[in-house]
């Protein structure tokens, strides 16, 4: 608790950008658990999936700190049930990144030749989107300074239109490595098709709840 009250004397919005950094650590490590998946390294796959694990409940800790420490009466520029609604976006990032180690872990999947490619793009242009929207978390500092207004307000703006395009990129790529699945489907197993459809949805989640940060942010401008 008082990790997060020093935060907050340093900026009001301190908790939020120390919740979403631990949020891009859990995100960008879920590379490891597809270079180990790629490289048929069973044993390597588990230990990521178990260090996941780890890093997505040291982000809830400081979530739930948040949520549990947050008085009523402490000024916040924008509605307490706004930022916990925020944080709660933020967090489905890191929710998104554990839930991929266990799906990964739920059977022995074999990355075919032809998708480890395709795998590795779509992995890459999705944590861009969730780099923008570290990025424009980093920036609530300058919003409040501006009152959320102003040219720091149209440059965030912009920022969110720019992690908008992200995922839009992301989805492209999606759709590419799903119709090579489905190219490819007579020689795989119903069941592996089945479980790589899923693996692929959860990864453009993340792309998806990253996006839903950016619009989070768009609406704390619209309302100011």
């Amino acid at each position: 608790m008082a990790g997060i009250w020093n935060l907050f004397r340093k900026s009001p919005f301190g908790p939020v950008q120390e919740h979403m950094k631990r949020v891009v650590e859990t995100a960008h490590y879920v590379t490891h658990l597809f270079d180990a998946l790629i490289a048929d390294d069973q044993v390597k796959v588990a230990e990521h999936a178990r260090h996941l694990s780890n890093l997505e409940g040291e982000a809830d800790t400081v979530k739930n700190e948040v949520r549990d420490h947050l008085p009523k009466s402490v000024f916040m520029p924008v509605a307490r049930g706004d930022l916990l609604r925020h944080i709660g976006t933020q967090d489905a990032i890191a929710d998104c990144a554990e839930d991929l180690g266990v799906l990964l872990t739920l059977r022995k999947m074999t990355v075919p030749e032809w998708m480890a490619p395709l795998l590795r793009d779509y992995v890459t242009e999705v944590l861009k989107a969730v780099d923008l929207a570290a990025d424009i978390v980093a920036e609530l500092d300058v919003l409040v300074e501006a009152s959320f207004g102003g040219p720091e307000a149209d440059r965030v703006m912009k920022m969110v239109s720019e992690l908008n395009l992200a995922e839009h990129m992301a989805d492209k790529v999606q759709d590419q490595i799903a119709k090579a699945l489905f190219a490819h489907e007579d020689t795989m197993k119903p069941v592996a098709v089945f479980m790589w459809s899923k693996i692929f949805n959860k990864i453009g989640d993340l792309a998806n709840h990253a996006e839903n940060v950016g619009d989070r942010i768009r609406l704390f401008i619209a309302r100011t």
